[in-house]
């Protein structure tokens, strides 16, 4: 009579470890999605974007330093995109203008921030030129035969980070 006990014992001791190992196995593997993944409550950008509240480069601002980057004669159009902490401020500029004046262009329009948006914010500077037709060079390719490129000097771009006060090109 007590093997015929045993039998039933042991199945319910294997029901049981199995039921453990799975709860187990779940758990684990809530562990390792929470860890793995992003809740949907949380931004892209994480809390790398706490106190900006406290910095806001508004609309007003914005238009502003629009305003006086067209004020300047060789600009075509300007338009600012912010994403989290960087400022985006892309710009044309007419066909006759000169790398460095489009460089004096981004400087100069440094003024029309703000310096508590000019310490808080990267600011990045693309530079595009309308009609650049490029220029011509040779050169020569690894086989010692030449060819002919076209070579553009635009867009440029260059960075302000938060902590410096001038543009690195």
């Amino acid at each position: 009579m007590e093997k015929n006990n045993s039998k039933p014992k042991k199945r319910k001791r294997l029901k049981v470890g199995y039921i453990f190992a799975l709860i187990v196995i779940i758990a684990f593997a809530v562990v390792v999605l929470k860890l793995v993944l992003p809740s949907a409550g949380n931004s892209k950008y994480g809390d790398r974007l706490e106190g900006i509240e406290q910095h806001p480069f508004t609309e007003k601002a914005k238009k502003k330093v629009i305003k006086g980057i067209k004020a300047k004669e060789q600009v075509v159009s300007c338009e600012i995109d912010v994403q989290g902490k960087i400022i985006n401020v892309i710009f044309t500029v007419n066909k006759d203008t000169s790398k460095d004046d489009a460089k004096n262009i981004a400087t100069g329009s440094l003024a029309d921030f703000s310096e508590e948006v000019r310490g808080y914010y990267d600011i990045q500077f693309m530079i595009k030129k309308k009609g650049e037709e490029g220029t011509k060079v040779t050169k020569q390719v690894d086989d010692e035969t030449t060819k002919e490129v076209t070579v553009y000097q635009f867009p440029i771009m260059g960075y302000k980070n938060k902590k410096s006060d001038r543009i690195v090109w």
